[in-house]
């Protein structure tokens, strides 16, 4: 019978870690595969192997079988974040419950351990954690974390080029709050629609943003003005099928968005 993961062997494998407080998260149980303190006990659903006599222990966990966990407030799980994958450092009966009735989601106070070997890793996760200070957002998701300081560019831009009415009068965090919902999320949406999630396996609709804000920033400095989302989305279509060298990109490119703009702002 498989068993779950065990994080002393995975942390071994990928050498001295640095630990970083990521706070409360609502995390996937797909990803939740190993334990950090019960190696050889649970097996790959969180159970305990062979039979145990302990009756409490069985108890505990008939009592969480039969509750109905959509509905009973559980206190969040703690968990090691590294590689990817959560390692439960408490919460086991928890996890094995919410296995049991095919939930998909659970809340957890996460620490994420990151390789000292990953230069990478380590200033995407500072930047992570920068953003979640300056904005509050804490459930903006990217699978390259490299793009948070993008992100800040952009919520910064939107408090700036009068996309928001009165948005340079905003406090920080009430400025990203405004740009989460007018602009990030009604562009991930598009996003998650578009063909680019098979051009770009792996990435979530964040990465993808991201991407097209970094191309309209190399390209032209900065997105159109008074184009639509749609608009930038067709364009940057168009424009990664062009030669790669800018003098031969940006004239088409410059065309089309300005055909493209023009179509978009006739009245219906």
């Amino acid at each position: 019978m498989s068993r779950v993961k065990c994080f002393a062997e995975q942390a071994a494998r990928v050498g001295p870690y640095r630990s970083l407080d990521a706070g409360p998260r609502v995390i996937g149980l797909a990803r939740i595969t190993g334990t950090v303190d019960k190696c050889g006990e649970l097996d790959a659903r969180f159970r305990l192997r062979g039979r145990r006599r302990d009756r409490h222990e069985r108890y505990r966990r008939r009592r969480l079988e039969r509750a109905d966990l959509a509905t009973t407030d559980l206190p969040p799980i703690s968990v090691y974040l590294l590689s990817g994958e959560y390692y439960v450092i408490d919460g086991h009966r928890r996890v094995a419950a919410a296995l049991r009735r095919k939930l998909e989601y659970m809340d957890a106070q996460v620490t994420e351990c990151i390789p000292l070997s990953d230069r990478a890793a380590l200033e995407g996760a500072a930047s992570h954690r920068r953003f979640e200070q300056e904005t509050g957002l804490r459930n903006v998701r990217l699978a390259y974390e490299g793009g948070y300081a993008t992100l800040l560019e952009e919520i910064a831009a939107f408090g700036l080029n009068g996309a928001a009415i009165g948005a340079e009068d905003l406090s920080p965090r009430e400025r990203a709050r405004r740009w989460q919902s007018a602009s990030f999320r009604p562009a991930c949406a598009l996003l998650a629609g578009s063909a680019l999630p098979r051009r770009f396996p792996g990435a979530e609709p964040g990465d993808l943003y991201v991407t097209v804000a970094r191309f309209y920033r190399d390209l032209l400095g900065g997105y159109p003005p008074g184009a639509s989302y749609q608009t930038l989305l067709s364009g940057f279509s168009f424009a990664k099928r062009l030669p790669d060298r800018r003098p031969l990109r940006a004239a088409p490119f410059r065309l089309l968005l300005s055909l493209l703009g023009a179509r978009s702002r006739q009245p219906p």
